[in-house]
Order: C-alpha cells, then sequence, then structure tokens
C-alpha cells in the first residue's frame, strides 16, 4: 500500500522577491532576497486564513442583520497585510526601516508602493506546488 503521507508538503517555502518587471531582486553581495512563508500545510497558515475568514463572515452576518457595512480600499489593504504577514517567518536580505518582525512584514504588503510584493506573496502562497518537499541531494 502506498503511503499517503508521502505527498504531504513543506510547511514553509522561499518565494523569491521580484521588482514590478518581475527581476530577481538581489542583494549587494548578488544573493536574491527572498520571503520565507508558512504554506497551507502550516498550523500558521491556516490560523491566519481563519482569521481573515471570520472578519469577512461577521461582516456578512453584519450586512444579513440590516447593516450597511461596506469595506474601504484601506481596510481591504490592511486585512490582506495582517493576513500575509500571519504567513511570513521571514524578510531574508531586506527590510522595513524602524520595524521588525510581525509588524515590518505588515507595513511591507500594506504599502501600495511595493504592493506588488502582497500580490506575489499571495499568489505564492496558494499554490500547495511551491511548497512541495525537495528530494535529498545525493
Amino acid at each position: 500500500m502506498f503511503n499517503l503521507k508521502k505527498l504531504a508538503i513543506s510547511q514553509t517555502a522561499d518565494m523569491e522577491v521580484r521588482d514590478a518587471a518581475g527581476e530577481i531582486q538581489r542583494d549587494e553581495a548578488g544573493n536574491p532576497l527572498t520571503i520565507t512563508l508558512y504554506g497551507p500545510g502550516s498550523k500558521q497558515y491556516q490560523k491566519a486564513k481563519h482569521a481573515a475568514e471570520q472578519r469577512h463572515n461577521e461582516r456578512v452576518m453584519a450586512r444579513m442583520q440590516g447593516g450597511d457595512e461596506k469595506i474601504s480600499y484601506e481596510t481591504k489593504i490592511s486585512e490582506q497585510a495582517e493576513f500575509l504577514a500571519g504567513c511570513t517567518v521571514s524578510f531574508n536580505g531586506s527590510e522595513v526601516e524602524g520595524k521588525a518582525g510581525f509588524e515590518m512584514f505588515k507595513a511591507a504588503y500594506a504599502d501600495i508602493e511595493i504592493g506588488h510584493l502582497a500580490e506575489d506573496a499571495n499568489k505564492f502562497i496558494t499554490s500547495r506546488a511551491n511548497f512541495l518537499k525537495q528530494p535529498p541531494k545525493v
């Protein structure tokens, strides 16, 4: 019998940071800049996803009960940044001035001038293929 657990994906994966034109970005030493992200097979991703779904469900319930709560684009960007920050392990080789950890991740993803980072991270984490376990190097 085949053990289905062999199909399990990794908890995290590194996404290469690209500019808006799609070019891989490198640090001064020539190393690619990356962002380590929790994937769909991790508790951290599932917790962040649940929190995002909970906010959405609360808005829907409020609307159904007669409220006319519309979401502003600022709120949408903030909530997306919160979700992505909850799915981020680290920024490798880059920083957001004056911030660290979760607050740095959230600030980067909420910055519309570098909005392609949030778009890229969102696409990356929703594809389980990006979290395939790498075969051992021989």
